[in-house]
C-alpha cells in the first residue's frame, strides 16, 4: 500500500515538473504572446467585408430578386463579392461589387 502512494505522489511531481517547464518555454519573459498579438477581435470582419449588405441593397436596387449565390473574392489586396440574381423579369445577373467603396463595378 505504502509503495503506491509513493508512486502516486512521484507521477504527479513529474507531471507537475513537467507543465511548468512546457508553460515556461511557451511564455518566455519580456517576448510578446504570439498567439494574441494585434487581435481585437477574432470573430469581427475585416472593414471591408462589413459592406456586404450595403453591396447586396445595391445589387437588389439595380436589378430587383432574390439573391442566389454570393461569393467574396480577394483580388489584387481588394476585397470583391460576386453575386448571382434571379431578377424579376426572368433573368439572371451576376454583378460585381467593391467592398471598399460599396459600388457595383461590373453587372453582366
Amino acid at each position: 500500500m505504502n509503495s503506491k502512494l509513493i508512486i502516486l505522489a512521484l507521477s504527479l511531481m513529474a507531471q507537475t515538473a513537467f507543465s511548468n517547464i512546457a508553460h515556461s518555454a511557451d511564455t518566455l519573459p519580456g517576448a510578446p504572446d504570439s498567439a494574441n498579438v494585434n487581435i481585437t477581435n477574432r470573430y469581427a470582419l475585416p472593414p471591408s467585408k462589413v459592406n456586404i449588405e450595403p453591396c447586396q441593397r445595391e445589387a437588389l436596387r439595380l436589378h430587383p430578386g432574390v439573391i442566389e449565390k454570393q461569393r467574396i473574392l480577394h483580388r489584387h489586396g481588394n476585397f470583391l463579392v460576386r453575386f448571382q440574381v434571379q431578377a424579376d423579369d426572368g433573368f439572371d445577373w451576376f454583378m460585381l461589387c467593391d467592398l471598399a467603396t460599396r459600388k457595383i463595378i461590373d453587372a453582366f
